[in-house]
C-alpha cells in the first residue's frame, strides 16, 4: 500500500553497479532521497566510498557514512581487513560445484545485509521516508540469499514491527540478471566511468574477483565495456 512518503526513500549505495542502477531506475520513478554508505571495513572501502560519493552527488542526493568497523573485525569473510579475515578468490575458477561453494563462503560476511537494512530503516524512520532502496537482484540471489526476495519479504516483515513507522525494502533490480542491470545502466545513462564494482582496492578495478567476473562477463560486447577499466583483463 501507498503512503504519502512513497516519493522520498533512503538509498544503500555502495558505488557498485546494482546499487547505482537502482539509484537511477528509482530517479526515473519520481523517487528522491537520500543515501548511506557503509564502512565495515571491506578492503575496498575507500573506493566505494568515494564511488558513492560521485554516484550520490550525480543524482543530486546528500551521502551519510556509517561506520562499523567491528563487523570487520568480527568477520571471517575475505572481504574485510580484519584480523581474521581470509583471502579473496580470483575468478573465473574450475567450474566445479564445491570450488564455486567455497569461493562464496569465502566473500560471505555474516548477516552484512541484515545489519544494512536496519542502519538504513534508523535513517529512513528519522527523515520521514517509506522506502529502502537496495541492489538486490536475481543473479546473485541464487548464490547469496541475503539478495533474495525471501529475504526482503523478511525484512519487511521485521521492518513493520520494529520501525514503528512505515518503512519498507525495495530492489528494482531484484528480477534482474547482471546482463539486464547493465542494459538499464545503458538505457538510463549511469555514471559508469564512477562505478566501482571490484572486491579489492586499488587504481583500477582488479578485474579477478567474482564482482570483477560477474560485471566483464555481463558488460562484454556492449557499449559500457569501454566506459570501465580494469587492471586485469
Amino acid at each position: 500500500m501507498k503512503t504519502e512518503n512513497d516519493s522520498t526513500a533512503v538509498f544503500l549505495l555502495s558505488g557498485g553497479l546494482d546499487s547505482t542502477v537502482s539509484v537511477a531506475i528509482a530517479a526515473e520513478r519520481g523517487i528522491s532521497g537520500t543515501a548511506v554508505f557503509i564502512d565495515y571495513s571491506q578492503k575496498s572501502s575507500a573506493r566505494e566510498e568515494a564511488a558513492s560519493r560521485t554516484v550520490a552527488s550525480h543524482y543530486g542526493m546528500g551521502l551519510d557514512i556509517v561506520r562499523l568497523p567491528w563487523l570487520g573485525e568480527m568477520s571471517s569473510s575475505g572481504l574485510v581487513s580484519g584480523t581474521v579475515g581470509g583471502q579473496i578468490p580470483d575468478f573465473p575458477l574450475s567450474g566445479d560445484p564445491g570450488d564455486e561453494a567455497a569461493a562464496s563462503k569465502a566473500v560471505w560476511v555474516e548477516n552484512r545485509n541484515g545489519l544494512f537494512i536496519n542502519v538504513a530503516a534508523v535513517f529512513a524512520a528519522s527523515r520521514g521516508a517509506a522506502i529502502i532502496v537496495t541492489g538486490f537482484n536475481r543473479e546473485e540471489a541464487a548464490t547469496y540469499p541475503d539478495n533474495s526476495p525471501d529475504f526482503i519479504e523478511a525484512s519487511n516483515r521485521f521492518l513493520a514491527i520494529s520501525v514503528g513507522v512505515s518503512v519498507r525494502v525495495e530492489a528494482p533490480t531484484i528480477a534482474m540478471d547482471k546482463i539486464q542491470i547493465v542494459k538499464e545502466g545503458l538505457r538510463l545513462d549511469i555514471p559508469w566511468e564512477s562505478v566501482w564494482s571490484c572486491y579489492r582496492d586499488g587504481d583500477l578495478m582488479c578485474g579477478r574477483c567474482e564482482s570483477c567476473f560477474r560485471l566483464k562477463r555481463a558488460v562484454a560486447g556492449s557499449p559500457a565495456a569501454g566506459r570501465l577499466s580494469w587492471a586485469s583483463r
